[in-house]
């Protein structure tokens, strides 16, 4: 039977339904008492993926690119130390104190147990400034992101080569600007698109070339804004539209949401997929208020994970593992893992552990390697181990950790947010979550401070050259002024540098030179995407929103009954419809 709780972090309600209640109780951990949107946000708050800074390492003392900034009150390792022999994190184990709160004894060992700087997994060659990647070769200011050459500014792009200031892209190359995208090859300004080449400004098409301007297209050639043309006509088109030009482009980019409002969008973007809820979900079983999902099966809450089994809120990264909960930043064959980060590589049976690998039954462990039967990173034996959790479980619930907004934390808990490494605005939670520092405080949740930048500006926004063929090899040596000037919230650093590789590649493309900084472009794709949220709404589809183009055989007149989930709110103005009636009009 459902039941509705209120949210004690946002104290709005929430309801747990009868499936929940049963993977609870299999897994044995008590229901929730923040809500779904509050425990995503909690999680996320321990996953910087996109801040980076020069700091020296704790034990080389070299100085390297990490994610920790300098004052960071942690002890902090680079790459190859952390992942060296040269220290022994059972060297930090304590004794459980039964007389202090569970999260105040973690906090004090997550304070003295060296950080990793920075993570990678496999080869990254020549990728200096990346984070959470592997197997990547030459790619810089990549992150989240697997398999990918010769890539720059963007979060998780895999499998991909040359392309430029995207998100979320799988098997592309020499694309730019683009979103959530697969298979596409020389696409450029284009969002959710498969099979796309040499073609911009699209948006929802499939196993379509040479257009522009073009909304829900199937294999099609030669088209601009929906409409049919030669080759000739296109090119002539094409050339008189002027994508060399920085300005032209800004009036096509207004003209194209124009353009693309008129045409209908689908409830949901699944693909291969069975009994599905959330958004960008591909291959996929019984899986529900879940997004960037490949390969799950049954599973509830999840973001960004692929080839995961009965997992429930969870997010990154997957790849063989099942029965995750309450959990981020787990994978690579990783099993029964709850309220833990960044645990990876064949360990199971794992609670309340960070960057713990290759390990078995541990509980309030980090950075623990190759062990087993371990409590605060100290050893027991089986039996002890046994015996012993289950008391700390008692005791976390009869002497809960209460935060600085006496929000309680008992067993079941994800890691409070005021011990965990980053700050609110180093995280996920604002690039999906954004607050401004004085909401934040207000929901007590950690900030950094701005740093003050010592660097002059020698090229205003407004002096960035039209186009490509009019800057010079000199511009690699300038500090061009963003647009947004630091006055936006979107971490702007209101300046920025080409890099070589850069410059290559507009020049190759003839690309115009970026007005924003990195980070404020970042924040731009990320506002081209649905939230990470859905509501109920029904199907619009009523021959008068939108003239449809054929009858729909489940309804051949009238509005359509169906009813869905979604991420597109209600006051949006976009057309919804539903999968059935979108697939009839342009499948």
């Amino acid at each position: 039977m459902s039941e509705t709780r209120i949210c004690q972090n946002c104290k709005q309600q929430f309801t747990i339904e009868p499936d929940d209640f049963a993977f609870y109780k299999k897994i044995s951990v008590p229901p929730p008492t923040w809500c779904p949107e509050c425990r995503l946000v909690r999680r996320l708050i321990v996953r910087n993926e996109r801040s980076l800074y020069r700091r020296i390492c704790d034990l080389c003392g070299k100085e390297k690119i990490m994610m920790f900034y300098p004052q960071s009150p942690f002890k902090v390792y680079c790459y190859e130390c952390w992942f060296g022999d040269n220290w022994n994190p059972m060297g930090y184990g304590k004794e459980y104190d039964f007389s202090q709160p569970f999260f105040e004894q973690f906090s004090d060992l997550l304070h003295v147990v060296p950080r990793p700087g920075i993570l990678k997994q496999g080869f990254a060659i020549e990728s200096e400034y990346t984070n959470r990647v592997s197997e990547i070769r030459n790619c810089y200011l990549i992150f989240g992101s697997t398999a990918s050459e010769n890539c720059f500014y963007g979060s998780w792009v895999n499998d991909s080569k040359e392309c430029v200031d995207c998100y979320n892209l799988g098997k592309c190359e020499r694309c730019y600007d683009c979103t959530d995208c697969v298979g596409c090859y020389n696409l450029q300004y284009s969002r959710d698109c498969h099979s796309c080449s040499n073609s911009y400004f699209l948006l929802n098409c499939r196993n379509c070339e040479s257009c522009f301007g073009c909304t829900n297209l199937r294999n099609k050639s030669y088209c601009v804004f929906n409409k049919q043309y030669g080759k000739e006509e296109y090119q002539k088109l094409l050339e008189e539209h002027n994508l060399k030009s920085s300005a032209a482009i800004k009036r096509l980019q207004s003209r194209f949401i124009s353009e693309r409002s008129k045409h209908i969008v689908p409830s949901i973007i699944q693909h291969h997929s069975t009994d599905v809820s959330g958004n960008w979900i591909e291959e996929s079983k019984n899986v529900h208020y879940s997004f960037n999902c490949r390969n799950v099966e049954d599973g509830k809450y999840v973001l960004a994970a692929v080839i995961a089994k009965d997992v429930m809120d969870y997010a990154h990264f997957g790849r063989g593992v099942e029965r995750i909960y309450d959990s981020i930043n787990i994978g690579r064959q990783a099993s029964s893992v709850f309220f833990s980060n960044e645990s990876w590589d064949q360990s199971s049976n794992l609670q309340y552990c960070m960057n713990c690998r290759g390990s078995q039954n541990l509980f309030g462990c980090i950075g623990v390697r190759n062990k087993s039967y371990c409590i605060l990173n100290r050893e027991y034996t089986k039996e002890e181990y046994e015996k012993l959790v289950p008391r700390i479980i008692e005791h976390m619930n009869t002497m809960p950790y209460a935060d600085k907004k006496d929000r309680v934390y008992k067993y079941g808990e994800f890691f409070p947010p005021e011990i965990t490494p980053f700050a609110y605005n180093e995280s996920l939670s604002q690039e999906f979550f954004p607050l401004t520092k004085e909401r934040a405080s207000e929901l007590g949740y950690r900030w950094k401070d701005e740093e003050n930048r010592s660097y002059k500006i020698t090229v205003k926004n407004n002096e960035i050259p039209d186009t490509i063929r009019l800057v010079s090899d000199a511009i690699l040596d300038d500090v061009i002024g963003c647009e947004h000037g630091g006055k936006c919230n979107e971490q702007c650093t209101t300046a920025f540098k080409i890099v070589p590789q850069e410059l290559n590649f507009y020049r190759q493309f003839n690309i115009p030179l970026p007005n924003l900084c990195p980070n404020c472009r970042h924040y731009q794709r990320l506002k081209q995407r649905n939230p990470l949220k859905l509501w109920h709404r029904k199907c619009m589809c009523d021959y008068q929103v939108y003239k449809n183009t054929v009858k729909h055989v489940h309804h051949p007149e009238g509005k359509c009954p169906n009813e869905f989930k979604t991420s597109y709110a209600p006051e949006r103005p976009e057309i919804v419809y539903c999968e059935q009636c979108y697939n009839f009009e342009v499948v």
